[in-house]
């Protein structure tokens, strides 16, 4: 039985919109740090690449996001 996401807070609810398990949303955590380490090393070269560094406040909404489900709620 899948999850009530319903009853999810709304940053919550928005911060793992389209994801269908836990494992996605790691998934979804690491390429945003990925994205942001990148962005950083590019940004010695280009300095407007700094801006991609801000990909790591994604990676932490989605750990968050994580940490909630897995606290309150369940993911099946």
């Amino acid at each position: 039985m899948k999850a009530d996401r319903s009853t999810w807070p709304l940053l919550v609810w928005i911060g793992l919109w389209g994801l269908p398990t836990r494992r996605w949303a790691w998934l979804f955590v690491w390429l945003s740090l990925g994205l942001s380490a990148g962005s950083v090393a590019l940004g010695f070269f280009h300095p407007l690449a700094f801006v991609g560094a801000l990909f790591v406040i994604a990676a932490l909404w989605y750990y968050l996001a994580i940490r909630w489900v897995d606290k309150h709620s369940s993911w099946d």
